[in-house]
């Protein structure tokens, strides 16, 4: 894969960074010396004009940093200068640095400021094994204060062990749970923007039990579906059936029949970019691979059993004949053939409405395919839904959680209603 290319399309496509206006230097710029400010902010203003009228001295102050600064002093005058570059993170590991790399260049063409972090598994395990319990009770006052500032977010592959997890205390994971809550409310108030990248590393691969070149293969080639007009026509099309819908029924022949409402909330449409109309829903994130359709149903409505054949529980490993039985929107009880003991261990270090329906989300990328847990790639397959429990603030909802939880369901045999309507059947939209 062509790592510019795809740093310049994540850049100026999917995330479209540019500068944003400079609202603070404006406002303190306007309480000092009033409305003309906007007036000055309109063109260039010579050295000579600036003496004539008497405002020299105010215009130097107004190239200061502190104002942004709200004027650029060169060639004999004052150029106007209302926007300021965003702040974007970018975290890596060893293995996605090039790919890490390249969107950094390109945010830098763009005016943005930008800060790299280096967060694999390593990193990560360390940061629970290594401090003391207490101090995993503290938010750390350096993640609260980027948090405040970050406008963009990028994640590279940034874990490259999907069951890092292994050997840390549940003691140490819970007590976490709540300082990485209040980070995340702070991301969510903000509306920081999000861009997750999914990276074929070599050792989830291995994980997994695929072979390296074949997860190369299939993370790769459904990052490059990700912006072709056949996975956004499929999005588009799924997105225009089920616009306004109520109620949404999911049943199959191997028992799963679950019903929950969708009134009010809004579909959003996952295909390798975010509009201004997206953003109004508060649709703010991005996974890459792309290609899927989703919302948040109603928190509390949700009523039935869903099967799913295996899926991978974040941080432990696959778990298999996984049955959920949901009453009033809520897991009340939960089973699995084999690794249960994968789900109960992921409760029990997660904190909220961690076991309450977070999204439904229908696949819709052609190149994608079943990883055995890969789960930014496996939710994209065409033919497929998924079904989260727990945070889905980030997209119109309401549950506030230290976790989301994907289950990846395929249509193969299964039907799926929209106020009574076929909408999809077998895993094909019904047009």
């Amino acid at each position: 894969m062509d790592q510019e290319q795809l740093g310049k399309k994540l850049v100026e496509y999917t995330m479209n960074i540019r500068r944003k206006e400079n609202k603070e230097g404006i406002r303190k710029a306007e309480k000092k010396y009033g409305k003309k400010v906007r007036k000055l902010l309109k063109g260039k203003i010579t050295f000579a004009q600036a003496k004539k009228h008497g405002i020299t001295k105010m215009l130097d102050e107004l190239t200061r940093t502190d104002y942004g600064p709200l004027f650029i002093k060169s060639k004999g005058a004052y150029t106007p200068k209302t926007g300021v570059g965003n702040c974007v993170s970018i975290a890596f590991n060893e293995a996605t640095r090039p790919a890490a790399e390249s969107i950094r260049r390109e945010c830098l063409k763009r005016g943005a400021h930008v800060i790299m972090s280096q967060r694999g598994t390593r990193e990560t395990r360390e940061a629970y094994l290594l401090p003391p319990l207490d101090t995993l009770a503290e938010a750390s006052p350096m993640s609260v204060a980027l948090s405040h500032v970050i406008d963009y977010s990028f994640r590279i592959g940034a874990i490259e062990n999907e069951f890092w997890k292994g050997g840390i205390a549940a003691e140490k994971l819970i007590t976490n749970s709540a300082p990485m809550m209040k980070i995340r409310e702070i991301q969510d108030k903000k509306q920081q923007r999000w861009c997750l990248v999914g990276w074929p590393h070599p050792q989830i691969a291995k994980e997994l039990g695929i072979s390296p070149k074949e997860f190369e293969r299939i993370v790769f080639g459904s990052i490059e579906e990700s912006f072709s007009p056949r996975t956004i026509k499929l999005v588009d099309g799924y997105y225009k059936a089920l616009k306004g819908a109520k109620t949404i029924r999911i049943v199959h022949d191997d028992g799963t029949d679950l019903t929950f409402s969708v009134k009010g909330r809004e579909f959003l449409r996952d295909r390798g970019f975010l509009t201004d109309e997206d953003l109004a829903k508060g649709d703010v994130g991005m996974n890459i691979p792309t290609g899927e359709i989703f919302t948040a149903p109603v928190e509390h409505s949700a009523n039935g059993v869903l099967k799913i054949p295996k899926n991978i529980i974040h941080g432990y490993g696959l778990a298999e004949g996984i049955e959920l039985y949901f009453k009033n929107g809520e897991v009340v009880e939960y089973k699995a053939k084999k690794n249960r003991d994968h789900l109960t261990k992921f409760f029990a270090e997660n904190t909220g409405e961690k076991k309450r329906i977070a999204e439904l989300g229908i696949g819709c990328n052609s190149k994608a395919e079943f990883t055995n847990g890969y789960i930014i790639v496996d939710e994209k397959i065409k033919g497929t839904l998924h079904i989260a429990i727990g945070w889905n603030i980030g997209y119109g909802g309401k549950n506030v959680a230290s976790s989301h939880l994907d289950f990846i369901k395929p249509m193969d045999k299964g039907r799926m209603y929209a106020d009574g309507r076929l909408v999809m059947d077998h895993g094909r939209l019904v047009a």
